[in-house]
């Protein structure tokens, strides 16, 4: 096979990714949270979760996970709380407001991506599904956490 059949199938993935990327992300925003926030909403238990801990599930540094905790304590979604075995470590939970528009959202975020994904059929998506985690794990393409 030519490499441009190779290119064309890594473009068309590309695209795909992104729009379907850019239509979740745009109804979040529709909601009034971006995708960093919903995606750290997401991950914080009820229990709370450490920053460093926050950190690693978002993929991203200290410095950023600093600014996206302060706008989401500015939106009373979060706030912080030293742990009770190790005050250096600082919890991050869940106000009521936060917990609320979690239990809200991820409902109409499955749902968005559900609608998306139905305009293939279930063998159809067994058939995505297996292929992609193919190629992720033969093709080396894990993501690191």
């Amino acid at each position: 096979m030519s490499d441009s059949f190779y290119l064309d199938i890594y473009w068309t993935l590309r695209k795909t990714v992104n729009g379907l990327k850019t239509y979740l992300h745009n109804k979040l925003a529709d909601s009034g949270i971006s995708w960093p926030q919903f995606h750290a909403l997401y991950h914080i238990p009820e229990k709370g979760i450490p920053v460093n801990e926050l950190a690693k599930e978002l993929h991203c540094n200290a410095s950023n996970i600093t600014g996206l905790i302060d706008r989401m304590i500015e939106n009373k979604w979060v706030y912080r709380e030293h742990s009770e075995e190790d005050r250096r470590v600082w919890l991050i939970k869940l106000t009521d407001e936060g917990s609320a528009l979690k239990t809200r959202l991820i409902p109409e975020h499955h749902k968005n991506i559900r609608e998306r994904l139905s305009v293939l059929n279930e063998q159809e998506l067994a058939n995505l599904k297996a292929l992609l985690k193919k190629l992720m794990n033969e093709g080396e393409l894990k993501v690191k956490k």
